[in-house]
């Protein structure tokens, strides 16, 4: 019982400790049009890091990196792993087509970003906080990227699909990062209420086990697992339901 008891406060420090470190990373970093990470899915997918010691994870499409270094943190503080933030840096892969309703701000935001800037002011913080050993920055197309992966028998406990939106490229992410999954593995998959990303979403419901997910003015994704338990499944849930309190 006393062990039972020591581990509860542990797992309540660990998890205030890498709470309030994404909160300060966060602080370093903008959200705007081009994209953000809440603070409920930058846990979520840390405290995953954390409970589950997965020693690789990668994050699709970086962009400022909000949910890129939540990831390096639960490494640095638990597993002492590697997240590989997979983003080409360039206007051409930023095209999107699948959003009518958005089209003219998506085409303005292609206008008007320095992709270079972003890329340098990423690895910047990297340097800053002294994440080189936990965070590598992969200029690259996922697809490319997951060639490379695949050559080096690489394996990814979790991977964040937030890359292009358009329904070729999620679907594409799913098919070359689904192999690539650790046994007990995780996705996470973002805006998943946009139409071009349904049919990703439906795939992995049928080919993984669907957690939970959490749409609301600041979130909008869901976490999948595969190879894992029944009593890990409700662990899970009990980590997003205490994640959606926050």
């Amino acid at each position: 019982m006393l062990h039972k008891i020591i581990n509860i406060f542990k797992n309540k420090s660990n998890e205030k400790i890498l709470s309030d470190s994404i909160k300060e990373i966060h602080s370093q970093i903008p959200q705007d049009f081009g994209g953000g990470c809440s603070h409920h899915k930058a846990l979520l997918m840390g405290l995953v890091i954390s409970e589950f010691n997965l020693k690789n994870s990668a994050d699709i499409g970086v962009y400022r990196g909000r949910s890129l270094f939540p990831q390096a943190i639960a490494h640095k503080l638990h597993t002492k792993g590697l997240v590989y933030g997979i983003d080409p840096y360039s206007n051409e892969a930023a095209v999107q087509n699948d959003r009518p309703d958005l089209q003219e701000q998506l085409d303005e935001f292609i206008t008007v970003t320095d992709f270079q800037k972003l890329y340098d002011d990423v690895s910047n913080l990297i340097k800053k906080n002294e994440y080189q050993n936990n965070c590598v920055l992969v200029r690259k197309k996922s697809s490319q990227a997951a060639i490379d992966f695949k050559a080096s028998n690489t394996k990814f406990g979790l991977v964040h699909i937030d890359g292009n939106h358009d329904t070729k490229f999620v679907m594409e992410d799913v098919a070359n990062y689904f192999p690539l999954l650790d046994d007990k593995s995780f996705i996470v998959l973002d805006d998943i209420s946009w139409d071009s990303v349904q049919p990703a979403f439906t795939l992995l419901n049928k080919e993984m086990i669907f957690i939970d997910k959490l749409i609301n003015e600041t979130n909008d994704f869901a976490l999948f697992g595969k190879g894992i338990s029944n009593e890990e499944i409700l662990l899970l849930k009990e980590i997003f339901k205490k994640i959606k309190k926050k």
